[in-house]
């Protein structure tokens, strides 16, 4: 085995995140704080806030982690806060604010 197949195999294992992800990641810990079940979710109709369409109820039952409609949220709010060329917040409760 040569050196430079150790470095591919490195590479393979090595977990690489963009930053949009890395982002959304870190806020995800946040909520892990604050809240239980997802901010976004309503508990007396199961109503997820962020979802669009017709169908707004939640498919997770207000569970956060790994969520696609969280993470997709996140990071269409990433997007517009980069695009205003804004700061981006470490915690949930900040995300608020910008």
């Amino acid at each position: 085995m040569s050196d430079e197949d150790d470095f591919n195999e490195f590479e393979l294992k090595k977990d690489i995140k963009d930053p949009k992800r890395k982002w959304a990641d870190r806020i995800v810990k946040s909520i892990k704080i604050y809240y239980k079940k997802c901010p976004y979710f309503d508990l007396h109709s199961g109503d997820c806030f962020i979802m669009e369409g017709e169908g707004d109820k939640c498919p997770r039952d207000g569970k956060y982690e790994g969520c696609p409609v969280l993470e997709a949220f996140l990071v269409k709010r990433y997007d517009e806060i980069k695009a205003k060329g804004k700061t981006l917040p470490y915690d949930f409760r900040d995300l608020a604010l910008v």
